[in-house]
């Protein structure tokens, strides 16, 4: 299991580390900038993380252990194995594809995709150079490559040529309790729970909503919102993922309404003013938020009633700016596209288009996507009609390389009389099967939602606010 790291709340300057808990004797002082190791195991630590009365044995960089109060620490980090390295170029010549869509199979001609790559991507052959040249450009003719976050495959020489300019290098997934989680709501009335009900997971993920459907700019109003419950989950162990979208700035503003209607000016317009308050948001979270999500659901179809699209260039003008407001006042903060939901071949086409149309040399920090109905067994009913999901992880994970994928929503939809046990299954299907089969290449699993009411997803509670088991306990312990 992951060690965790963990500091001082950042309004405690000095705690003391006692022999044992409550009143044992001192034995030593834990300062705001020291890091410190919890002694015991990773749901054990975050179960006590922020509660009265509760004590964590740890040990600091000297080696001294002792026991410290657990609800005036935090999580700094968790420590996993570290992952392993590709070492691109070091096998053979790096090459690049010369059309928008190429598939990279387990076997030549006609063998399982392994990836979906385009024009941007980097591959690296695994044959000798004499080898690779003769082939390429040569019509019928394949070559084993590798991808840079390590997939071998093969691929149609034909349509590869040389690469001239930087090898893309791997990121390291963030760290987190687990890579489940869930989306919250603090404007329903179960929206928000006790972080103790959410143990196990490692991820929230929060839309900011300053706009309240009246076209609100009242950022004081908002913060007095979110500062409570962004406050309990990241004493918890938590990480926080915060949402932007049009309910940031322009939900209830004639001038953006109907949305179908927006033009690149309106576009421009409306992010100029939705830039500062990105900026004023980050700021004030710096250290307490670890991602930041830049709108949801782009890539839908213009007119689509569950998000607000928009076109790729202006999509791309959007991300580039709130990238800049965050980064400016938060370098370390992750800023990860919005969930595209068009699924592998549009969606992934869309998320080409929108990093083409990018500016200034800014890029996020991963792509996420919904995978709503897709799973990993057969028959593909009720909760698979889409197909498999590793057609989604092979088309989004080579648009930005050496950069894990975030899924920030998935889930049941519109089925809420399904029995518990059935979606417990389900889940825990996939999820193993993610950290299994992906590890290190997927940074978040987050399901939709908590309450059965919000929305029209299936929750781990009901409307009445009380569990269903065994989905409830099964999918915390995922």
């Amino acid at each position: 299991m992951p060690g965790i790291m963990l500091k001082l709340k950042p309004e405690i300057e000095a705690l003391r580390l006692r022999e044992a808990p409550r009143d044992g004797k001192r034995i030593g002082e834990i300062r705001i900038d020291d890091v410190i190791e919890a002694l015991e195991a990773a749901d054990v630590v975050q179960g006590k993380l922020g509660a009265a009365d509760q004590w964590v044995q740890v040990k600091k960089a000297d080696g001294t252990t002792g026991y410290c109060a657990a609800w005036l620490v935090v999580v700094d980090q968790v420590v996993t194995q570290p992952q392993p390295q590709p070492t691109p170029g070091a096998k053979g010549l790096p090459l690049r594809p010369t059309v928008s869509a190429l598939r990279i199979r387990a076997q030549p001609v006609s063998g399982e995709q392994v990836r979906l790559i385009g024009t941007g991507d980097v591959v690296i052959s695994l044959e000798d150079e004499a080898a690779t040249k003769s082939k390429l450009g040569v019509k019928d003719q394949w070559l084993k490559v590798r991808t840079i976050d390590e997939a071998d495959g093969y691929a149609a020489a034909w349509m590869l040529q040389l690469h001239d300019g930087p090898i893309p290098q791997p990121m390291p997934i963030p760290s987190a309790l687990n890579l489940t989680g869930m989306n919250l709501d603090v404007l329903h009335p179960l929206g928000a729970p006790d972080p103790a009900r959410l143990a196990g997971m490692g991820w929230v993920r929060l839309g900011f909503n300053v706009s309240a459907g009246t076209g609100s700019e009242d950022l004081n109003a908002a913060f007095q919102r979110y500062d409570p419950h962004i406050e309990k989950y990241t004493r918890a162990g938590l990480k926080v993922m915060l949402v932007f979208t049009h309910q940031t700035y322009g939900e209830g503003k004639n001038e953006y309404w109907p949305w179908p209607e927006m033009t690149t000016e309106k576009w421009k317009r409306l992010t100029s003013r939705l830039a500062p308050m990105v900026g004023q948001i980050a700021a004030r979270y710096k250290g307490k938020v670890a991602a930041y999500q830049i709108w949801n659901e782009m890539d839908a179809h213009i007119g689509a009633v569950a998000s607000v699209p928009m076109r790729p260039v202006d999509y791309a003008y959007v991300m580039t700016e709130l990238i800049k407001a965050i980064k400016k006042v938060d370098p370390s903060a992750l800023c990860i596209s919005g969930g595209h939901t068009g699924g592998p071949v549009k969606g992934g086409e869309y998320a080409r288009a929108t990093l083409r149309a990018m500016h200034d040399g800014i890029k996020p920090d991963g792509l996420a996507f919904h995978p709503y109905g897709r799973g990993v067994t057969q028959p593909k009913e009720p909760y698979a009609i889409f197909g498999h999901i590793d057609d989604e992880m092979n088309s989004y994970l080579p648009i930005l390389p050496g950069k894990p994928v975030w899924i920030t929503e998935w889930g049941i939809l519109d089925r809420p009389g399904d029995k518990p046990d059935d979606v417990l299954k389900y889940a825990t299907e996939l999820v193993q099967y993610m950290k299994q089969r992906w590890a290190g290449k997927v940074a978040s699993l987050i399901w939709y939602a908590w309450a059965m009411s919000m929305h029209n997803g299936y929750g781990l509670v009901g409307q009445n606010d009380q569990p269903l088991q065994p989905f409830n306990d099964g999918f915390r312990k995922l």
